[in-house]
């Protein structure tokens, strides 16, 4: 029966330094490690690489080691679809910190059963509170007429400047080098102006004549290879 230290944080930004940290004990002894790092807590534990992995190498009575319960679910759906894997598995699961922590979250008790839905439920609750006080906090932004995100990389006048030397001829290129910007910002505002879309006589579809035009046939010409290219991939499904 061995230890298994599971870690997790959701992007790059983030370290799991403190997990590290709250799991030193087991990490200086050498136990096994597995990661997932720079994944979201909306994706569920068992469609996660790092801890499918751990699944696949585990052994009956081994025990994963988790720094605090957020590393591996944060909803009821998550931890109600795991904890018969591991059940079935013959596997614990252990918290080293936080409300969760000295209990083995993967026996099959009522009582354990009951506790873990509870607390996994407050976790969720938490989490959509985070999103509500996030949204009411944009709104409310917006309403006392704050700009929201980066700010702009080209003010009006310079956005009109830009339009008219594009119409003029100048290239998306050299607009961007001559302000100082990457060429999508140049073709940002190129397309909120409309200035790249094609004349009517140019944007209008073919007329269709009714001629067709035929490639004479040259010596060893198969007919049907031509056929045969003019066909899409998925004609072969």
């Amino acid at each position: 029966m061995a230890d298994l230290v599971y870690l997790r944080h959701s992007t790059d930004k983030q370290t799991d330094a403190r997990q590290r940290h709250a799991l030193t004990a087991l990490l200086t002894a050498g136990a096994p490690v597995y990661e997932d790092p720079a994944t979201s807590s909306r994706q569920l534990s068992l469609d996660r690489a790092g801890f499918t992995t751990l699944l696949h190498e585990a052994a009956v009575g081994d025990t994963i080691r988790i720094a605090d319960a957020a590393r591996l679910f944060r909803s009821v759906a998550d931890i109600l679809a795991l904890r018969p894997v591991l059940i079935r598995r013959g596997l614990h699961l252990r918290v080293e910190s936080g409300l969760l922590s000295g209990i083995d979250l993967a026996s099959d008790d009522p009582g354990t059963k009951m506790m873990v839905s509870v607390l996994a439920a407050i976790l969720e609750f938490q989490r959509d509170m985070i999103g509500e006080n996030t949204r009411e906090g944009v709104a409310a932004a917006k309403a006392a007429g704050k700009t929201l995100g980066r700010p702009a990389a080209l003010d009006h006048d310079k956005a009109t400047t830009i339009v008219e030397e594009y119409r003029q001829g100048a290239a998306i290129k050299a607009l961007a080098r001559r302000h100082q910007v990457a060429p999508k910002t140049i073709r940002r505002v190129l397309d909120a102006a409309g200035a790249r879309n094609l004349p009517d006589q140019l944007d209008a579809p073919p007329t269709n004549t009714g001629e067709r035009h035929r490639v004479p046939a040259g010596p060893g010409h198969d007919p049907r290879s031509a056929r045969t290219a003019r066909r899409s991939p998925a004609d072969h499904w």
